[in-house]
């Protein structure tokens, strides 16, 4: 096993094509979004501009009143006015001062995440500000102010007093596509694992060695190689060209590792397809391009239009899931979201992943 290993390895690394595809593209795409972008992902953080529509909720009011400055940036509009500004991007959400107030959003991003936040955590103490209001009212601006106290939330979606715009999505899905791009080297280890398609799979299937064994040997080095071209770009985003994944950045690998095996595993099911070598290239190019444009290579904002319209397609697209796992973690900072990322992406590698070794280790030649 460990000499199958060894030499797999030495070829795989000798595959100049894949090389260039799995390693030196993804550098050079990077380099070029620098250059379009600069480092203009990583800004101040700065307050959130927000429309309030007023409908009678005065503690809701003077609750938000106590965040105006740092946090929020408030404009009192009437609905239709809240609606056009929500349009045209010039605030990021709405809030309705209703009996029950309410939030009304465009996006996903971070600015909105803070939103949300701001209106659970009054919808939580409701009840409380109510009975202060009731029994104390000169009490009511002490308690808002307590309540306000958003330090906490300010640390948890900021990098060290930071935060990111819509170009750092950019980055985000080109690691996506980078992983996705393990796919080659997944088709070519299905051609060498099969003795109809090549000289060398002959040559393999006659050797005294138990079949899994030569399986093991051919996925373990894919999977090797291409998270170790994974590894390198993230270095060379983040060290060379400066892009900061925040202080989590540990909890990357785990969604690099997982983004390698699926980029793999994809290949080798596309690998076992009854079609020419030129085809099957053909296939990895336009599906990888493909999932990585709807995570939003060429679009920033387009896994959030895919998200609104769409949202299943965000589920079983790996590019998206490694995007918004990256996301999750470096900007959002919500675990929950990054498990469920990674939790779906691990389901589609075990799926690709066994249907490809059990047709592998199925397969028998009468002659070769």
């Amino acid at each position: 096993m460990g000499f199958l290993l060894k030499y797999n390895l030495i070829q795989n690394v000798r595959k100049r094509a894949e090389m260039f595809w799995g390693l030196l593209f993804p550098i050079i795409l990077g380099t070029l979004f620098y250059v379009s972008f600069g480092n203009s992902g990583i800004q101040q953080m700065e307050a959130v501009p927000v429309a309030l529509v007023r409908e009678g909720n005065k503690i809701f009011e003077a609750f938000l009143g106590t965040m105006e400055g740092e946090t929020l940036i408030i404009t009192p509009m009437e609905e239709e006015d809240a609606k056009n500004a929500l349009r045209d991007g010039k605030v990021e959400g709405i809030y309705y001062s209703s009996q029950e107030p309410s939030l009304a959003v465009a996006g996903t991003q971070i600015g909105e995440s803070i939103l949300e936040s701001v209106l659970k955590a009054y919808l939580q103490n409701e009840s409380l500000l109510r009975k202060i209001a009731r029994e104390n009212p000169f009490g009511l601006i002490g308690a808002l102010q307590t309540f306000s106290d958003y330090g906490n939330l300010v640390e948890q979606v900021n990098l060290g007093g930071r935060t990111m715009d819509n170009s750092i999505n950019y980055f985000f899905a080109l690691i996506g596509m980078a992983c996705l791009f393990g796919a080659f080297s997944g088709a070519s280890a299905a051609t060498y694992l099969r003795a109809d398609q090549s000289a060398l799979a002959i040559r393999k299937s006659i050797v005294p060695v138990g079949r899994l064994a030569i399986v093991a040997s051919e996925l373990l080095s894919s999977f090797a190689v291409q998270f170790f071209n994974i590894c390198v770009l993230l270095c060379y985003l983040h060290f060379v060209l400066g892009i900061s994944f925040g202080p989590k950045w540990p909890l990357l690998i785990p969604v690099c590792l997982l983004g390698s095996i699926t980029g793999v595993a994809f290949g080798l099911v596309v690998g076992m397809l009854p079609m020419r070598e030129e085809a099957k290239v053909g296939i990895v190019v336009s599906s990888s391009l493909l999932m990585s444009f709807l995570a939003g290579l060429m679009f920033g904002n387009m896994k959030n239009i895919v998200e609104q319209h769409f949202p299943i397609l965000n589920k079983v697209n790996p590019a998206a899931l490694i995007s918004d796992a990256f996301y999750s973690v470096s900007v959002y900072e919500n675990m929950e979201r990054y498990r469920m990322n990674l939790m779906i992406l691990g389901a589609i590698t075990v799926l690709c992943t066994v249907f490809c070794v059990i047709k592998l280790r199925r397969e028998r030649y009468d002659s070769l």
